[in-house]
């Protein structure tokens, strides 16, 4: 069989598809430590749901947190009860939502664009920087990407169907794509998906495809999956519905109550970076899809569909009193598969570039990243650096790899397009994608400072009987994952201000005085301290011992008991006891002391 032949028989392409992407998501997904605050939180969440058995209610250390809908959580709480927690388990769902998107969006390029199209566009996408990044970061966002995405597709599915009953169940796979959305990140699942649409029928004179798109099958299909768990939340919370809905969406949006507040321009700059290695080619891209009059304005309905995606949820998020850079991941895959429109063509009759602009953009940059790279490693002040100082030989040889893949595909962009045509610009910037973007997930992996997991080990090494163990000063979400277990969180209030009105937390949140009482108390407890604090701690005098068992640039980890190893050498370096001589150091078995060992 000619390889003509075996690339265009039925499913080829896909599976193809589906190999390479799952290779590239789920490539070394559990190299990097849970980071905190995001990725601890998203996990101890579902953590708390599995060991209560508590669906409804999310809590967060034991305190209820109503910030988020459940759906994310539920997914996590399968993953733990399938395949317990690990950084590689908790990042499946993540990497598999961006999987999916990926699919979906090859899916819907191949039906308007051809099935070239279709790949390029599902490589676009899986090669941005921040999808890439999130489909492999315990977050929310890329299932509310996911699904908002499917409900657009399928609206604008539904709408260029002429079979009218295969248009009904496109219409009607919107509304269950529409209530997951709403049960991933709230109204905005529905209300932007909504709006979207009808703004694009009111501009393209569809209005004979509201009947379609607001049929009542699908409206109930909405209801029934979207609606229970807000019924349950009320009924059992009687601040549910204010906080809910009132301080999570009408004041996120409208006020800075969340502190996250930007330039009307934040988003310009995230979709620069975004988007990159493919940023160049969005202005052509955009500006071939453009009608080319007013009146001509129903001449590309599918594009213009895509260019409201975009814009709508733009400028949404843009006017927004609360911005992260997530926020605008849903705009992806209409711009994916806009630039896919225009390169997949020229890539089938092997012409050149339709924007060379974007060619250039990207050799510029990335050429000029790489050359940066070493000569940012030359530099004394970036080896002082407490932040990056630390890894920079540790990382070094991923590092300058990454910089000889960014020069040399630069230089590929620019001198393979006068023999290869696009094509030779395409497979400098796929690679640039795929290799540059591994290469930062490698050294994430390897440079991570995020993490308390160091100091949670040697805490799990040496508690035995589930003893308490606190955070003080600020929360470590990533220290109740991996101790299985909640934690005392001291003198630091977050994310618990709402929880705190509805139930007694005081288990849960401490002031320094009453945590001193517990810690210098008869029974032993651990303690994980932020390292710029742990002089404050130390010098406020509430210690009256201290056994410290671990430090690390981030945190320092204690137990207010000295402990033993297998071999009965104390483990404090040092041991601190306010009540003895200062020449004590304590042994086993002292009776002065509690003295415990690894068994």
């Amino acid at each position: 069989m000619k390889l003509d032949e075996f690339w265009n028989r039925r499913g080829v392409a896909l599976s193809l598809l589906a190999l390479a992407l799952a290779a590239f998501f789920f490539f070394d997904i559990g190299g990097r430590n849970i980071s905190s605050p995001d990725e601890g939180r998203y996990i101890e969440i579902p953590r708390e749901m599995v060991e209560t058995g508590d669906y409804v209610l999310p809590r967060l250390d034991g305190i209820l947190y109503f910030e988020k809908p459940p759906l994310f959580y539920w997914l996590e709480a399968s993953a733990i009860k399938t395949l317990g927690i690990a950084e590689w388990t908790m990042r499946v769902w993540p990497a598999l939502l961006g999987f999916l998107g990926c699919l979906m969006t090859y899916g819907v390029g191949r039906r308007f664009y051809g099935r070239t199209a279709g790949l390029v566009s599902a490589a676009i996408l899986a090669t941005t920087l921040l999808y890439y990044a999130l489909a492999r970061f315990i977050i929310i966002d890329m299932l509310e990407s996911v699904t908002m995405s499917a409900a657009l597709f399928a609206f604008l599915l539904s709408a260029e169907e002429e079979d009218e009953k295969k248009a009904l169940w496109w219409a009607r796979a919107g509304h269950v794509a529409a209530a997951l959305a709403v049960l991933s990140k709230g109204l905005i699942g529905v209300v932007l998906p909504g709006g979207i649409g009808l703004l694009w029928i009111a501009l393209t004179g569809r209005w004979s495809f509201v009947r379609r798109a607001l049929c009542p099958s699908g409206i109930l299909i909405f209801l029934a999956i979207s609606v229970p768990w807000h019924v349950l939340a009320a009924m059992r919370n009687h601040d549910f519905l204010w906080f809910y809905f009132v301080h999570e969406h009408l004041m996120r949006f409208t006020t800075e109550v969340h502190r996250r507040d930007g330039p009307l321009w934040y988003f310009v700059a995230v979709l620069a970076v975004g988007f990159l290695p493919w940023t160049g080619y969005l202005w052509s891209a955009a500006k071939d899809a453009l009608p080319s009059s007013w009146k001509a304005r129903g001449e590309k309905p599918v594009e213009l569909f895509f260019l409201l995606w975009a814009a709508v949820i733009f400028v949404f998020f843009s006017i927004s009193s609360s911005k992260l850079p997530p926020y605008i991941l849903p705009i992806f895959p209409p711009l994916a598969l806009l630039v896919a429109r225009v390169i997949a063509p020229r890539l089938v009759a092997g012409q050149k570039d339709a924007g060379p602009i974007g060619r250039f953009v990207f050799a510029g940059f990335f050429g000029v990243l790489g050359v940066a790279i070493p000569i940012a490693y030359s530099l004394p002040s970036v080896h002082m650096n407490g932040n990056v100082g630390p890894y920079l030989d540790m990382v070094k040889p991923i590092v300058f790899a990454m910089a000889a893949v960014f020069v040399l595909t630069a230089l590929g962009a620019l001198f393979l397009p006068h023999r290869f045509g696009a094509r030779g610009s395409f497979i400098s910037v796929i690679v640039a994608g795929v290799l540059g973007w591994t290469g930062v997930s490698l050294v994430a992996s390897q440079a991570d400072p995020n993490s308390v997991k160091p100091a949670a080990e040697i805490i799990n090494a040496y508690r035995h009987h589930r003893e308490p163990v606190a955070s003080f000063g600020t929360f470590f979400y990533d220290l109740p994952v991996y101790i299985d277990d909640k934690i005392i969180v001291v003198n630091n209030t977050g994310e618990f201000e709402f929880g705190m009105t509805q139930e007694d937390v005081s288990q849960h949140l401490m002031s320094v005085e009453k945590f001193s009482k517990l810690w210098n108390g008869p029974n032993l407890m651990f303690m994980v301290v932020r390292t710029d604090l742990f002089r404050t701690w130390e010098a406020n005098g509430s210690p009256l011992r201290m056994c410290v068992i671990k430090r690390t640039d981030r945190a320092v980890a204690l137990a207010n008991y000295p402990l033993f190893d297998d071999k009965k050498h104390m483990i404090c370096d040092p041991w601190y006891d306010l009540e003895d001589r200062p020449d004590f150091h304590p042994v086993d078995p002292d009776p002065q002391t509690r003295h415990f060992f690894v068994e």
